[in-house]
């Protein structure tokens, strides 16, 4: 390549560099670009001092004239971008932005077609130094000038689908888009929330981000492209080390909030938080939105736990309730006879939460959680059928009995773990009423169940103290297995649809604050075993806490696209590992067989 084309394109490229990570005109790396300058200059002059001025050699020199005075121009605009010096047409803030549209669009232009004319030219005169006909260079130049305008069709397509964020994605992967909760949480905000996308432009992370964040056009929430090297104080106060960061902020100065979320810049480390991001948002809006609750987890009765060991099945594990509670903003503390609920409720409780205990608690312990509940608190009792424990302290008082001993089964919907007769008490049910706590359940009735595994019905009194509403039921091909074999017997069993959640609420003689509460006839449906396999058991968790606790904007869905686990029972995989290793290979064998003698029979004929 020719010395003034190598320095005309050194040039551009000092000036293109600089005024990109340059800070404005004040800027010493901006004003280095002056260096690029001297440089497309000098080009330019070394080309007009060129003696070429006849033939092939003085028409390559003519296109290397167009060429180079066209990328000048290109970095003219580029120059005038860079200094906002548009004001000066005296447009609206409308006119100015299509304006500089159409700017970086020429720009882009003038410098495409300047480099393709230099580099087509130049090399076919490199190569025929000596006999260079101007017929074979007009031809290389109109080539090249062809080459920049078929890619510059390119400008107007990219632009209208960043603008109007067009995506076809036909992989399995998808980014998640906004749930429920997070939407609701944004339009309840009483303050703004800036949102600080620290991603490169040319990035897929940044366009699958871009596409979750453009649905959440929401006044309340103020959404900002920006690079981490170059926005390196924003970066330095909101503790952000590297680009593929979210810092979603709330107020300024001592009373400034933040909270960061963690993607990564490579798609390849970022494909599995991106499914989860609207997990991730909402909790952290959350967390802005107001300061957290306080959740109390009765113990010491045998209850479900959240601490896992080797001797504790997944059926009685509640870890996952226990992240959907930090998830919704809730402090998590246990409560038992050592934390002084023989006593009373601590007065900061904002939910009481009492998942499947196996044991009685003490007469004191029932009147400290039924004081805490008459003075407007927020309970939710999971029961568990076939045990031992008295909850009666708790359910007569607001007109609910529950006896555990005979359990429900089904024969036609329940999941099938085991393979097993058993598996009939696993049932499922998509009969939700349309109380506030089961709102999302209902609405998705039609792709959505409850699943609720060793389950016993509810039962309520002729006249209740308080409003109860009877909110799951059952499907109706369900019985009671007074046997119990579970086999119906249509001359002394039911099928009908037993009530197995209630929601109570209410206000007691002498208090001003309405109670919650909701009851299940099932602990199960909340353990770590079916929780995350039930889409419908998240959504009914999710409804009822945010119906006991009054806030209305934390119900609703979270959307994610994680991978469904498939499970296979041992005849499965049997099936699989005979059908792999052996059906399949007796059948590729016999085809091949039959194949081989039709050929031997034709060849006879």
């Amino acid at each position: 390549m020719s010395p003034s084309v190598l320095m005309h394109f050194a040039g551009v490229g000092l000036v293109l560099l600089l005024a990109r990570l340059g800070g404005g005109p004040t800027d010493t790396l901006f004003q280095a670009q002056a260096a690029g300058w001297v440089l497309v200059l000098l080009g330019l002059g070394l080309t007009v001092r060129r003696p070429d001025r006849d033939g092939g050699a003085g028409a390559a020199r003519r296109w290397a004239l167009i060429g180079q005075v066209l990328g000048f121009l290109g970095l003219v605009g580029v120059l005038v971008l860079s200094l906002d010096k548009l004001d000066a047409l005296g447009l609206d803030d409308e006119g100015r932005s299509q304006a500089a549209v159409l700017l970086s669009a020429l720009n882009a232009l003038l410098l495409l077609v300047s480099a393709a004319l230099l580099i087509c030219v130049d090399r076919l005169r490199i190569a025929s130094p000596v006999m260079l006909p101007a017929s074979r260079v007009s031809t290389a130049a109109y080539a090249g000038l062809s080459v920049a305008f078929s890619l510059a069709l390119l400008f107007p397509l990219n632009y209208l689908a960043s603008e109007n964020n067009i995506r076809w994605d036909y992989s399995y992967f998808k980014t998640a888009s906004p749930g429920d909760i997070t939407v609701g949480t944004i339009e309840n905000l009483d303050e703004p929330i800036q949102a600080w996308l620290f991603f490169p432009s040319q990035s897929d992370v940044t366009e699958e981000v871009r596409t979750y964040f453009d649905q959440l056009n929401h006044p309340m929430l103020e959404t900002a492209y920006v690079d981490q090297a170059l926005e390196t104080e924003l970066a330095k106060e909101l503790r952000v080390q590297k680009n593929g960061t979210i810092a979603l902020v709330r107020g300024a100065g001592d009373d400034q909030q933040v909270q960061r979320i963690r993607l990564g810049d490579e798609l390849s480390s970022a494909e599995r938080k991106l499914k989860n991001l609207d997990e991730e948002v909402s909790k952290a809006l959350l967390k802005l939105a107001a300061d957290p609750k306080q959740a109390y987890v009765t113990v010491g009765h045998g209850e479900m736990y959240w601490k896992k060991s080797g001797a504790v099945l997944p059926a009685r594990t509640i870890d996952g309730v226990k992240s959907e509670l930090k998830r919704l903003n809730f402090k998590v503390s246990e409560l038992g006879p050592a934390q002084g609920l023989a006593t009373e409720v601590p007065e900061d409780a904002d939910l009481v939460l009492v998942f499947g205990p196996t044991e009685s608690f003490l007469a004191e312990e029932l009147s400290a959680l039924d004081a805490y509940r008459s003075n407007g608190g927020a309970m939710l009792v999971a029961l568990d059928p076939g045990t031992k424990s008295d909850v009666s302290g708790l359910l007569s008082p607001v007109g609910l009995s529950y006896a555990g001993e005979k359990m429900l089964v089904g024969d036609g919907n329940f999941w099938g773990a085991t393979r097993r007769i058993t598996d009939r008490y696993n049932i499922f049910t998509n009969k939700a009423s349309t109380h506030p706590s089961v709102t999302t359940l209902s609405r998705n009735s039609r792709t959505t169940a409850l699943l609720t595994p060793l389950a016993a019905p509810l039962t309520q009194s002729e006249s209740p103290p308080f409003k109860i509403e009877i909110t799951v039921r059952t499907l109706d091909e369900v019985w009671q297995d007074t046997k119990p074999n579970l086999r119906f017997d249509a001359r002394e069993e039911e099928r009908k649809g037993w009530p197995l959640a209630a929601a109570i609420s209410g206000t007691e003689e002498g208090s001003e604050a309405e109670f919650r509460m909701l009851v299940m006839g099932d602990a199960t449906w909340a353990s770590d075993l079916v929780l995350p396999l039930s889409k419908g058991n998240q959504e009914f968790l999710r409804d009822g806490i945010a119906w006991l606790v009054d806030e209305p904007s934390q119900s609703g869905s979270v959307n994610d696209e994680e991978d469904v686990k498939i499970r296979h029972t041992k005849s499965d995989e049997a099936w699989m590992f005979y059908g792999t290793t052996l059906l399949l290979p007796v059948i590729f064998l016999g085809v091949g067989l039959l194949r081989v003698r039709s050929r031997r029979n034709g060849g006879q004929q």
